[in-house]
C-alpha cells in the first residue's frame, strides 16, 4: 500500500476515463489538481470503454502499460 494512503486524511483526487491513449495533457492536468486543490496524490482509474464512442482505439492492456510507463517517475500520480 502505498504510503499516501496511511495517512489518517490524506486527499486523494480521482481522473477517471479510458485513457485511449494516455498522454501529457492527463499528466499535466493531474499535476495541476495536485498543485491547486492541495492534494496528496492523484489516481487514474481506466476504463474499458467510453459509452459515447464505438470501439476504443487501443486494448485495455495496452492502455494500462502505456499509463505505468508514463507516470513511472510520478511519486503521487498512479493507476488503478
Amino acid at each position: 500500500m502505498k504510503k499516501i494512503f496511511k495517512k489518517k486524511y490524506a486527499r486523494i483526487g480521482i481522473l477517471g476515463g479510458t485513457f485511449d491513449p494516455p498522454h501529457i495533457g492527463h499528466l499535466h492536468i493531474s499535476k495541476i489538481a495536485l498543485k491547486k486543490l492541495k492534494l496528496n496524490a492523484v489516481m487514474w482509474i481506466i476504463t474499458k470503454q467510453n459509452p459515447l464512442k464505438q470501439k476504443p482505439y487501443l486494448n485495455t492492456k495496452k492502455r494500462v502499460n502505456l499509463s505505468k510507463k508514463l507516470v513511472k517517475n510520478q511519486k503521487k500520480i498512479f493507476f488503478q
